[in-house]
């Protein structure tokens, strides 16, 4: 019996060290590579362990991909509150057009990728109850410009959808505001169907 019970205190001390050495290689893998952790919960479907992860890469490395890849996580799990924090932090990244036009150039995507994002994080902020704010937002980021699928027009989209009428008509006020004299001929044309949807809708 004696040694029946070292044996088993030998291997529950084995196991035990083996579960500690595991437990210490996850915490280096957390600490010190965020970046093959947001692989791999990415890969395992872990979608908020893969956002956090990837923003501890962005905070680490500062590169611009990885504010993208949080972003674009966040949005496909519709995970608002993070389409909002890492979208904004993305837009602001001094990389943030450069990388635009590299995705540009690997999809299509009609008004291009970064007219994509700002109707994502303007709508992530409509869907958050900042509903003012999105619509400042949106005008802020579209400028003296009509791009298509650009952010006001994902703002009213959305509203419209929702039977948000209240949203919709501030929406509709700010655009007949604009001077759409300097767009250019694809900008007006997506203008005025955009107005159209609104009057139909």
């Amino acid at each position: 019996m004696r040694v029946d019970k070292v044996i088993l205190r030998a291997a529950l001390s084995t196991l035990a060290a083996i579960a500690a050495l595991f437990a210490v290689m996850m915490l280096a893998l957390c600490f010190i590579f965020p970046a093959t952790m947001m692989r791999i919960t990415y890969d395992l479907g872990m979608d908020s362990a893969s956002i956090y992860y990837a923003k501890r890469a962005y905070d680490y490395t500062g590169e611009a991909y990885y504010a993208a890849f949080a972003t674009e996580t966040a949005i496909g799990a519709e995970n608002y509150a993070n389409v909002e924090t890492c979208g904004e932090a993305f837009i602001a990244d001094d990389e943030f057009d450069a990388y635009c036009q590299q995705r540009n150039a690997e999809i299509e995507s009609k008004g291009g990728y970064e007219q994509y994002v700002y109707g994502q994080v303007c709508v992530a902020k409509y869907r958050l109850g900042e509903k003012a704010e999105a619509i400042e937002k949106a005008f802020a980021l579209v400028g003296e410009a009509f791009p298509e699928n650009n952010a006001i027009a994902a703002v009213l989209l959305t509203a419209l959808s929702d039977g948000d009428s209240e949203t919709a008509n501030a929406v509709m006020e700010k655009m007949n505001e604009m001077d759409i004299s300097a767009f250019s001929n694809t900008d007006k044309t997506y203008y005025e169907a955009i107005r159209g949807l609104f009057q139909n809708g």
